[in-house]
């Protein structure tokens, strides 16, 4: 079998036997549409319930308005009969739901009553409906017998035994851990080849060093050493390029990528491969977003500040991972948030060690505030706005299911952060827009 992913705001329909269609939902809702005579079947991965007449035209599949219609008619194509067609609908996950909030953020909800609005217009049965709940979904559909499967992403921990007894790091031993925090060793690898081994230009060097949110922390926790004596705080990479010059700036990024690298991480904090840096970088990419729409200074700070924010985490992974599986156990099945989860089975959480990394390498005010209160913005004494942003960003990119978030389930988004930074609905719907190239953009990084 050959399975076919279908990203945000995109579908596919097939004929193929031996295909399977497959999308990752937090907000967003798939609608599987399956010909049982003609054995023809398409999913559409909906981000939005409906735009402007403008981007339904430039983006059909992105709208539950649009992006359902057009399913139908790639179907007929292929020689569906409209009569013979049947849906499912999955995902909707109301992962961000506060009824005391200014801004709707039931996008999930919004999304699911559309997606049942246009298959009623269309004359389209739905057999059956897996939408709402707090946790994201992975939905498949074989269109070569029309069997869909729709699983919630945390249930995957049930296959993963809970340790005997419970390993404790104490609070205080983290501060001499912190030094020998790992760069993600892939893109380490990638950063070291660069360097040394192909001709890059400043513009390569940031790039490259705004792909890992460890490297970073390094390179900035060097860049901000007593050794080089700057006046103000260095708060983004490009910065750094500026004032120290591209060979020394080059140096660090080495010893950053070099500092205690290891083969293999551990199988434990990041709940897949790759999710607590896909969803770094989705943070760091929509708080820079959001900086341009609301017109904010310095944008880069605030995607260096996104990007940094789970730093505690990636400590975490490498030092407490014995203990992830207690931790979402609390989660999925006592409907705990992942900071209540963190601190019974702990006694602290990612934001309380990521606030200590960042003080202890002499990070500048507004990331050491990023990272200790992204998930409490009131509590920033200095840098509201830009912690406001990021946890709004954190939020959306949850929301979205950008990396491990719908699996971990989600705090709720702030009033505080939504009145600093005067966020309103159409805000929200704009960004929420954007994000499927955002998602596209990040699976880029890792060609």
């Amino acid at each position: 079998m050959e399975t076919y992913l279908v990203p945000p705001g995109e579908f596919k329909a097939t004929t193929a036997g031996s295909a399977v269609l497959e999308a990752y939902l937090g907000s967003c809702v798939a609608v599987s549409l399956f010909d049982r005579h003609a054995l023809v079947g398409g999913l559409v991965h909906i981000v939005l319930p409906q735009a402007t007449r403008e981007k339904e035209t430039l983006f059909p599949a992105r709208y539950a308005s649009t992006g359902i219609p057009v399913l139908i008619s790639e179907m007929l194509k292929l020689g569906a009969s409209k009569e013979n067609i049947v849906a499912e609908i999955a995902g909707g996950a109301l992962i961000l739901t506060d009824q005391k909030l200014s801004v709707d953020m039931n996008i999930g909800r919004r999304n699911s009553a559309m997606a049942e609005e246009i298959l009623i217009k269309q004359g389209i049965p739905l057999i059956s409906k897996a939408t709402g709940g707090r946790l994201g979904r992975v939905v498949t559909l074989e269109p070569g017998t029309g069997k869909t499967d729709i699983r919630y992403m945390g249930k995957k921990l049930s296959r993963i035994g809970l340790p005997l007894r419970l390993k404790k790091i104490e609070l205080e031993d983290f501060k001499t851990r912190i030094e020998s925090l790992k760069p993600v060793p892939d893109r380490a690898r990638r950063v070291i080849s660069m360097l040394e081994f192909s001709e890059y230009g400043p513009v390569d060097l940031e790039n490259y060093v705004l792909k890992d949110q460890a490297i970073c922390a390094n390179v900035l926790k060097m860049c901000n050493s007593a050794k080089h004596g700057f006046r103000h705080k260095i708060k983004s990479i490009s910065r750094a390029a500026a004032l120290l010059g591209l060979n020394t700036l080059k140096d660090i990024v080495l010893a950053a990528s070099k500092y205690k690298l290891y083969d293999k991480a551990p199988p434990g904090y990041s709940t897949q491969e790759g999710d607590l840096s896909r969803h770094s970088i989705c943070c760091a990419m929509v708080a820079e977003l959001i900086a341009h729409q609301k017109r904010l200074r310095d944008p880069r700070v605030f995607y260096t500040a996104g990007l940094l924010h789970d730093i505690g985490k990636s400590i975490l992974d490498q030092y407490a991972f014995e203990n992830f599986n207690l931790v979402m156990d609390r989660v999925v099945n006592e409907a705990k948030t992942f900071l209540e989860a963190e601190n019974e089975i702990l006694g602290y959480d990612h934001t309380q060690i990521g606030g200590i990394a960042a003080m202890e390498w002499g990070l500048p005010q507004v990331l050491v505030e990023a990272i200790s209160f992204h998930h409490m913005p009131e509590q920033a004494a200095e840098n509201s706005e830009v912690v406001s942003v990021v946890h709004v960003a954190d939020m959306i990119c949850s929301m979205f299911g950008a990396g491990s978030s719908p699996s971990v389930g989600a705090a709720q988004p702030q009033q505080h952060a939504l009145s600093t930074i005067d966020l309103r609905a159409e805000d929200v719907d704009n960004i929420i827009e954007q994000l499927p190239h955002v998602m596209k953009r990040i699976e880029g990084l890792g060609n």
